[in-house]
């Protein structure tokens, strides 16, 4: 699963991109770390953006899953990546 990440640096200490910190979990069956993701961990100033690519090796049938954030609720990926 390829997850493509906008994010805009909104406080005025700005934003910190640490890709090791997301994650994506399924329901009773486990997590799963990227296993590429660009960029490499970087920063932006206030109004900057970061453009991130993070792709996961997930199972054939894993369902109801969640891209973990660090520091904030989960984000619900849908039902959309399902085979069959």
């Amino acid at each position: 699963m390829r997850i493509l990440l906008e994010l805009t640096a909104m406080e005025e200490d700005g934003l910190s991109f640490d890709p090791s910190e997301y994650a994506v979990s399924a329901l009773g069956d486990g997590t799963w770390k990227p296993v590429w993701f660009s960029p490499a961990p970087s920063a932006a100033r206030q109004g900057q953006t970061i453009d991130a690519v993070l792709v996961f090796e997930l199972p054939d049938r894993a369902i109801d899953l969640t891209l973990k954030l660090p520091g904030g609720p989960g984000l619900s990926l849908g039902e959309g990546h399902h085979r069959g």
